[in-house]
């Protein structure tokens, strides 16, 4: 991922207004055969030369909205100086993705073969279920879900084909007493296998998110899972209503940060039926995240699955479009603060209404399961070192704020 300054207004309101442009013509290519609207507004062609050309790519990046972009041909037109840069960062997507298809094959074989139910969730299987084609999203880590009485053997079926827990992600013992904790409270962790072609990376999940009420169990995903074929291997993944739930939670647990995460949004709407969908009103995450993909995408199938007049939608789309302008995730200027913690917390909590969702959440950011696990070593830590080495980490960021900041800035 790109490391960018803070988008300025005028360059999210330009690449957000191409986005939706570009989404307009794929759906009216859809419906029609062929894109109706052949010219860009003056309001957007205003806003694309207001803002510098490197600005502009930079925020495309930031965004991941190459994929979307480069293959339309009004995009060339509209920004002909950085036509063949969207397009060669666009090609290096696609290899990119062509070798998570590689990888989602080799794991949907592998599972299948020990007979262990797993379905792969958002990368390939997301791409083929809202656009048809293997590489249209992009590139992504490889995200597996598999039933959580199954997870010691999903794991142990990865490294024995040669991947590997990242230390300090997850205690090792799953059976121990924290290891069942961490289980309980989180819901993925990662492992990773160096290749020749470089460093693969999959997250495995026993949960789709630490706050499950909204989202289906893993039982429920798998009885109303749909099947795709990748390279001759039939690969198994969400259904078009469960992958809007996941996806709608997916973006609303980062803020709307990312608008590639809302064109997911908007395209599985566009291909789902509707009435389907509409029971989703009734979780908040879903309107939200309905509000944000509609402001971005003007798409009026969305506009039955969010109230305008709420207040809380106002709210997000306003938090959505602070977090669109900011650095990536982790990229963030400035030493950690308290605020940080109770944002992140006030952040979760708001995404359900379950009570067993909101003490995980609390539990979740106090006793981090990856606090569980020693990130020098890889050993485990009972909870005294686990809260040794928090006070550790705690008096460690104090004492970063208070060094002077060599640049003079705030």
């Amino acid at each position: 991922m790109v490391s960018v300054a803070v988008i300025s207004a005028d360059n999210l309101d330009a690449i957000k207004g191409l986005a939706r442009l570009v989404l307009k013509r794929e759906r009216e290519c859809t419906e029609h055969g062929s894109p109706l609207t052949t010219t860009a507004s003056p309001e957007l062609t205003a806003q694309l030369l207001a803002v510098p050309d490197s600005a502009l790519l930079a925020a495309i990046q930031r965004h991941r909205l190459e994929s979307l972009l480069h293959g339309d041909p009004l995009v060339g037109a509209l920004l002909p100086k950085l036509a063949d840069k969207i397009k060669a960062l666009a090609r290096a997507e696609t290899m990119a993705a062509l070798a998570l298809a590689s990888l989602t094959r080799e794991m949907a074989a592998l599972f299948e073969r020990a007979r262990i139910p797993m379905l792969v969730i958002k990368g390939i299987p997301l791409s083929l279920q809202s656009t048809g084609s293997l590489t249209a999203r992009g590139r992504g880590d490889l995200d597996l879900l598999v039933d959580p009485n199954s997870l010691a053997d999903a794991v142990q079926l990865l490294e024995q084909h040669g991947f590997v827990r990242k230390a300090g992600m997850f205690p090792n013992n799953l059976h121990s007493f924290w290891g069942r904790y961490s289980r309980w409270a989180g819901y993925e962790f990662s492992l990773t296998r160096q290749q020749k072609i470089g460093c693969q990376w999959i997250d495995l999940h026993w949960a789709l998110s630490n706050v499950r009420a909204p989202l289906p169990t893993f039982q429920e995903a798998w009885d109303y899972r749909e099947q795709f074929t990748v390279n001759g291997q039939s690969v198994a993944t969400l259904c078009v209503c469960h992958a809007f739930q996941h996806a709608c939670a997916h973006a609303a647990k980062d803020q709307w940060m990312c608008l590639r995460n809302l064109v997911d949004i908007e395209r599985l709407v566009r291909s789902s039926h509707q009435a389907s969908l509409r029971p989703m009103r009734r979780f908040r995450v879903a309107r939200f995240s309905c509000a944000i993909a509609h402001d971005l995408s003007g798409t009026d199938s969305l506009l039955s699955l969010f109230d305008c007049a709420e207040t809380r939608v106002a709210r997000a789309l306003r938090e959505a479009r602070f977090a669109q302008a900011r650095p990536w995730r982790g990229q963030e200027e400035g030493p950690w603060k308290p605020q940080h913690f109770f944002a992140a917390v006030a952040r979760m909590l708001k995404l359900s209404i379950n009570g067993e969702d909101w003490l995980r959440t609390l539990l979740y950011y106090t006793l981090l399961p990856a606090a569980f696990s020693d990130p020098d070593n890889g050993k485990d830590r009972g909870l005294v070192e686990l809260l040794m080495a928090r006070i550790r980490r705690f008096r460690q960021r104090v004492d970063e704020n208070r060094r002077p900041n060599p640049t003079g800035n705030a």
